[in-house]
């Protein structure tokens, strides 16, 4: 699907643009020979037209932005219809029962809401950017192509759950792709490689590269704007087996092969900052039992230092997603977060970060009590539109920390930890507790080559909501083997 195939383009990319990007420094100063004085350009300030925020942003158009993001819904429309899709048979009359009903939870199936969703949300957003909207114009975009969608785009009746997953998860993916199209777009070059920069950049941000296409800004020389330069850019990937445990015995055999892809883009350790993703994380995880079985974006909306202490406090906007043998589970959240960097010796760093904050929506699978196995689709007789649905809704709250030893930037040992707890308000009422725990130590070889191992720990408690309070656990080890290849 496109979100499998956005994210390890991104990942490759972000290591690849690395060298070009510490290359591009815009021009602080000209001098004219015939005058005396130097005439100062801001970077990225554009003085010969009023509705650019710079020379190579797009034309500010806030009424194409949401042109465009209905634009988007009629392309969805049409697609569900081709395909068959009864939802897609929409009417005047399927929309005016749809406002008259309100918003419900819907039945779609866990993939569809966790990762369809914020996808199709990030084109809204994008559509915004495209139009030279900033960050927070753009999400008031994808809240209005979603709502749009869900009283307008099918039948079904507009979902609560859809509106904040397509909304919160677009506003994640949309911004990561947007800074990724604008990495891989070459806007200094001519000829045919600036043309499949443009192209490679279209397939990661569509709607932008469509509108710079269109207005013939994706031939023009130009600066890339400032805020789309990072201060820095690093990657890892890394492929080996993974082992997974079991309630019942400690390991199984054999191990299934999966490729994970760590990106960072920016420095989210320190500095103070009020522009939204100029440093974000990205883990994606392919393989390990599932064929896609992770997805963490943590993109930093604030930082701050505190005084002279040398800790940072940030803000964070996370899109979590999850598939594994202990639990399913996806969600979007707010987080506080304060972290500090150390220097053990010349070449040698610490850091950590603890975070506490909100989960403003978050899923998890559920089986109802009594039932021991989730039957597939194809048994129930139902489909993924009319249920029945497997996991549960709800709000709640994630606490967790995440410590690094990096030598010469590349790093040595990292703990990861993360709790979040769930109150069901659809499914099976009950409250969950999911934890995950981590550890990896890694051992640089050649070059960018390293060799690594991880244990990994996944713990479920649920307590359902019925007289007697019935409490279900579930735990899961993982143990990994891995060759490392690193950018840093």
């Amino acid at each position: 699907m496109w979100f499998c195939r956005v994210f390890v383009l991104l990942a490759v990319l972000l290591g690849s643009a690395r060298a070009a990007t510490a290359q591009e420094t815009p021009p602080v100063a000209q001098v004219d020979q015939n005058q005396t004085q130097s005439v100062q350009v801001q970077p990225g300030v554009n003085t010969t037209n009023s509705q650019r925020a710079c020379d190579a942003c797009p034309l500010r158009r806030v009424g194409m932005s949401f042109l465009q993001a209905t634009g988007i819904n009629v392309l969805y429309g049409l697609g569900n219809l081709a395909r068959g899709e009864v939802t897609a048979r929409i009417t005047p009359k399927t929309w005016w029962a749809n406002m008259q009903q309100g918003m419900v939870w819907d039945l779609n199936d866990f993939a569809v809401n966790q990762i369809g969703h914020p996808y199709q949300g990030s084109n809204y957003f994008d559509a915004g950017r495209a139009n030279g909207l900033n960050f927070y114009e753009s999400a008031a975009v994808a809240a209005f192509g979603s709502a749009t969608w869900e009283f307008f785009g099918e039948t079904n009746h507009a979902s609560l759950n859809d509106f904040i997953n397509t909304t919160l998860g677009g506003i994640t993916l949309g911004e990561m792709m947007h800074r990724a199209g604008w990495l891989i777009r070459n806007t200094h070059a001519t000829g045919k490689r600036r043309l499949w920069s443009e192209i490679g950049a279209t397939a990661v941000d569509p709607i932008t590269g469509m509108n710079r296409f269109a207005s013939g800004d994706a031939s023009r020389v130009s600066d890339k704007p400032q805020e789309f330069v990072p201060a820095s850019l690093a990657s890892v990937a890394s492929v080996g087996g993974l082992w997974r445990g079991s309630q019942s015995s400690a390991f199984s055999a054999p191990g299934d092969p999966f490729l994970e892809v760590d990106a960072y883009y920016g420095d989210t350790n320190s500095g103070r900052s009020n522009i939204p993703y100029d440093a974000f994380w990205l883990r994606v995880r392919f393989g390990g039992g599932s064929a896609f079985s992770e997805a963490r974006v943590r993109g930093r909306l604030f930082g701050q230092p505190i005084g002279n202490s040398g800790f940072q406090f940030s803000v964070i906007q996370t899109y979590n997603y999850q598939h594994n043998d202990a639990y399913s589970t996806g969600s979007q959240a707010i987080d506080a977060g304060i972290g500090k960097t150390c220097q053990v010796t010349d070449r040698t760093t610490f850091w950590f970060l603890g975070w506490a904050g909100l989960t403003v929506l978050g899923a998890v699978d559920s089986l109802p009590l009594g039932v021991t196995e989730k039957p597939d689709e194809e048994d129930t007789g139902h489909g993924p539109d009319t249920g029945p649905r497997f996991y549960d809704y709800g709000p709640g709250s994630d606490f967790g920390g995440l410590a690094r030893l990096a030598h010469d930037g590349r790093d040595l040992a990292m703990f990861f930890y993360v709790g979040r707890h769930l109150y069901s308000l659809d499914g099976v009422r009950a409250n969950h507790f999911l934890q995950h725990a981590r550890v990896d130590l890694i051992l640089p070889l050649r070059g960018p080559l390293g060799i690594g191992t991880s244990v990994e720990y996944f713990h479920r408690r649920s307590v359902y909501q019925d007289a007697a309070g019935s409490i279900r656990t579930y735990h899961y080890p993982q143990v990994r083997g891995y060759f490392t290849w690193s950018t840093r």
